[in-house]
């Protein structure tokens, strides 16, 4: 055994930390610089890195350990084409190499029960379904930050959570498993620019929840969203109208009305919450979300 000198054992401490800061650095570089994309090039991705990130995703934290999700990888161009009209048709999931359809799943406990006998109410719990949407997330963000590392981009699609039915259709889901939201990946077509975000001034509470002021928040929202100019665009202002009318009343929808007339802009939240965001005839209702889930053998509702 050689004896390692102090000045040897400062030179290794000293070479041990600045790796650890320039790996810190990397990894806030890399979570800073994330940004969604939703244009990629026309070129596959290895296998070999495929596997990689799917093995990271399946290594993430999971609430007891249980990993009760599971990842649908999908390059079928004819589901990828089927799932845009499922995704209030957004074109990049058919032209992006491959998405992958995160679920929560059950399904394997279930099975595994079946050979070895146990108590089971698990899918007869509001908890427990929240804590698995979580840890899908969590396997969610794995996946990206490691597609982000290798020099992929990504973009979460939430709008097949409108659809669950048709898309468990689509893929063959079988009882016990919930379709949760679409990863998409894929090479980038140019330089992607992270969006705004609130600050940790909004979001972090020292303590107890204590609202910020109403200017601070009106400002951090400004900032964040920033406003449409309203130009001649009545079309849109009747529409944010008629979305306001049907879920609350007429005078609310005249208030909405009058604000976005007096102040000339359409805001963030008024654009996409009034305008976009809204209710198609194929989407699943409050009713249908509950007959979809008692059907999967999800009763906790």
């Amino acid at each position: 055994t050689v004896r390692s000198s102090p000045r040897r054992v400062r030179i290794s401490n000293f070479i041990l930390e600045r790796i650890e800061y320039k790996m810190s650095e990397y990894l806030m570089n890399l979570i800073n610089d994330r940004a969604t994309c939703r244009n990629f090039v026309d070129k596959e991705i290895p296998d070999d890195i495929l596997n990689m990130i799917l093995s990271s995703a399946c290594k993430s934290p999971s609430s007891r350990g249980f990993q009760t999700y599971s990842i649908i990888k999908i390059r079928d161009k004819e589901k990828l084409k089927k799932l845009v009209k499922l995704s209030r048709n957004q074109k990049f999931i058919e032209t992006a190499p491959i998405s992958f359809l995160f679920c929560i799943d059950y399904r394997s406990i279930m099975r595994i029960r079946e050979i070895e006998p146990f108590p089971c109410i698990e899918t007869n719990k509001f908890s427990n379904f929240c804590m698995s949407l979580l840890d899908t997330a969590i396997s969610a963000q794995t996946l990206c930050l490691t597609a982000e590392s290798v020099g992929l981009k990504s973009v979460f699609v939430g709008n097949i959570i409108n659809t669950l039915d048709q898309v468990s259709a689509l893929f063959e889901i079988p009882k016990y498993v919930l379709p949760a939201f679409l990863v998409t990946i894929g090479y980038p077509k140019g330089i992607t620019k992270p969006s705004k975000k609130y600050d940790s001034s909004i979001l972090v509470h020292d303590e107890i929840y204590k609202d910020p002021e109403i200017d601070v928040l009106m400002n951090a929202y400004k900032t964040k969203g920033g406003d449409r100019l309203l130009g001649n665009n009545s079309e849109l202002i009747n529409r944010i109208y008629n979305t306001a009318l049907k879920y609350h009343d007429a005078a609310y929808a005249e208030k909405c009305k009058d604000h976005i007339e007096r102040t000339g802009v359409i805001s963030n939240l008024q654009f996409w919450l009034g305008n976009y965001y809204l209710d198609e005839d194929d989407f699943l209702d409050m009713n249908g979300y509950r007959e979809f889930m008692i059907k999967q053998g999800f009763n906790w509702l």
